[in-house]
């Protein structure tokens, strides 16, 4: 019997360090005024310097290696979302997640790179944020496909720099199709709330499940 390759591969630690000091970076410079500080000027080719560094190592190739068995040689790594790829992409919002009965929990925080409306956070940052906790909680179900619907009310405007706390539960499932629900609090206030539908593409679907069990 073939066995089923295990989809995805996990960031190296060095490289989830290297996308939070990318993410200080991206703050930091929100929050300076004087951009005729030489400072800035030497920020900025220290950066051009780092990029060229990273550009010997990185690879060229345009596609994304999505079973972890292929040869990286010529693939661009694919982080597959398990559950905390985004430590490796630097503007996704800090978060964490657990998993609790039908469904995961967690906290998230908006920095100054997700600003909207002054001192909160726009609301698209807001979206992408919950597809991709959606995204998670799926992958959990071992049911892996694209958002067919995501729907998105915002009760309140969103603040940034504080840990709010996210909940997710499955609405029910449907062979390819799970629904789910998630609601977004600061404190006791409910700032947003979503729904979402994701549907699993008909001949990926037996091939995901296996993968998902051979990654458990």
């Amino acid at each position: 019997m073939t066995e089923t390759p295990t989809i995805g591969q996990a960031p190296a630690d060095e490289l989830v360090a290297l996308a939070q000091s990318a993410r200080d970076v991206a703050n930091e410079l929100l929050r300076v005024h004087d951009g005729d500080d030489p400072r800035v000027r030497e920020a900025r080719e220290t950066l051009d310097a780092v990029v060229a560094r990273l550009g010997e190592i990185a690879s060229r190739a345009d596609s994304p290696r999505i079973v972890e068995a292929i040869d990286p040689a010529d693939t661009r790594p694919f982080y597959f979302p398990g559950n905390l790829a985004p430590r490796v992409h630097v503007s996704h919002p800090w978060m964490t997640a657990e998993e609790i009965p039908n469904g995961r929990r967690g906290r998230v925080r908006f920095d100054l790179m997700h600003e909207g409306p002054p001192g909160c956070a726009h609301g698209g940052h807001v979206a992408w944020f919950f597809d991709q906790a959606f995204g998670h909680h799926v992958v959990a179900q071992q049911i892996g496909g694209p958002t067919h619907r995501l729907e998105v009310v915002y009760k309140k405007l969103t603040p940034l720099g504080k840990e709010l706390d996210y909940e997710i539960l499955t609405d029910r499932v449907d062979g390819r199709k799970i629904f789910a629900n998630a609601v977004l609090r600061d404190g006791d206030l409910v700032v947003a709330e979503a729904k979402a539908l994701f549907v699993a593409p008909k001949e990926a679907f037996a091939m995901t499940k296996e993968g998902m069990r051979e990654s458990d």
